[in-house]
């Protein structure tokens, strides 16, 4: 994979990469060790001075060592180019391969779905998604646009469309409570004083029965911080077994979906906007009439 530079300071090519491209000084040491810099077509070192007007050519090494065995497992691909990959995952479909999950991850799809292009690189998640959330998944496609996505001008915005228990007597609100680890589980977080600061914003989007669909929005990214937040108003979600009553015919797992992305492309610059229906919606309008 190869990414071209227009040159408009003197520089040698080892600071313009760190001052100019935005690149670590851990990603510049391992191109001077396995990847390659041409200068308007020709061969340079990292050491070599740039000029205003010159074109920098990088090319990044490829990856032979995967971190797991490709799969042939189906991707719904929303959105694709040589920088990012956006997913919408199904639920049920664990992200990355455990012990306790060995098969039928993202991961090993979508290293499924770089072979078939001859790409030759691993898989950088963007955001995260539980097992029981459905959505889209965003994936760089290589480590330097992995690394601009957490630079500020990255732009990511979240959304979800969540449906939760009983009815809303705010129609809005936002939840402020911090969240900690709970004493006696690994998993499992609760509300906190100790905890880290946490805020959720909601918007009730239709009544159904006995239920709420809402509109979610993060101001942080704790763990597990819907849920946790949801159901200490007293609005746990549907079908959540950890913080709510449990298995439920309206939805597999926790009725939550990521249905909003928002992103500045790492390469382009380019405010790109994503949506998603969640796959609880129609059987919960079903089951509400």
């Amino acid at each position: 994979m190869k990414k071209a530079f227009s040159v408009v300071v003197e520089k040698k090519v080892q600071d313009f990469l760190r001052d100019e491209a935005g690149m670590s000084r851990r990603m510049v040491k391992d191109l001077k060790k396995n990847g390659g810099f041409f200068r308007n077509g020709a061969v340079v070192s990292h050491y070599d001075k740039l000029s205003p007007g010159d074109v920098l050519t990088v090319e990044f090494p490829a990856v032979h060592t995967l971190p797991a065995e490709p799969e042939a497992t189906p991707l719904t691909v929303v959105y694709e180019d040589e920088d990012v990959l956006l997913i919408d995952k199904p639920v049920g479909m664990v992200t990355t391969p455990s012990c306790q999950h060995p098969h039928g991850t993202v991961v090993q799809a979508v290293l499924h779905h770089y072979t078939l292009q001859n790409w030759k690189q691993t898989v950088h998640l963007v955001n995260r998604l539980d097992r029981d959330t459905g959505g889209l998944l965003l994936i760089a496609k290589h480590p330097y646009s992995h690394s601009l996505f957490y630079k500020e001008e990255a732009g990511l915005r979240k959304g979800y469309t969540a449906l939760v228990e009983g009815m809303m007597e705010r129609k809005q609100g936002r939840i402020t409570s911090p969240i900690a680890r709970a004493q006696d589980s690994i998993i499992k977080r609760e509300i906190s004083a100790e905890g880290k600061s946490a805020v959720t914003r909601y918007e009730v989007l239709e009544e159904m029965g006995d239920k709420t669909l809402v509109s979610v929005g993060l101001e942080t990214g704790r763990t597990h911080q819907i849920r946790v937040h949801m159901a200490s108003i007293g609005h746990p979600l549907t079908g959540d077994t950890l913080y709510g009553a449990g298995p439920s015919a309206w939805s597999e797992g926790q009725a939550l979906h990521a249905s909003f992305l928002q992103f500045i492309h790492p390469w382009t610059k380019e405010k790109m906007s994503f949506r998603s229906a969640p796959s609880f919606y129609p059987k919960a309008r079903k089951l509400s009439g």
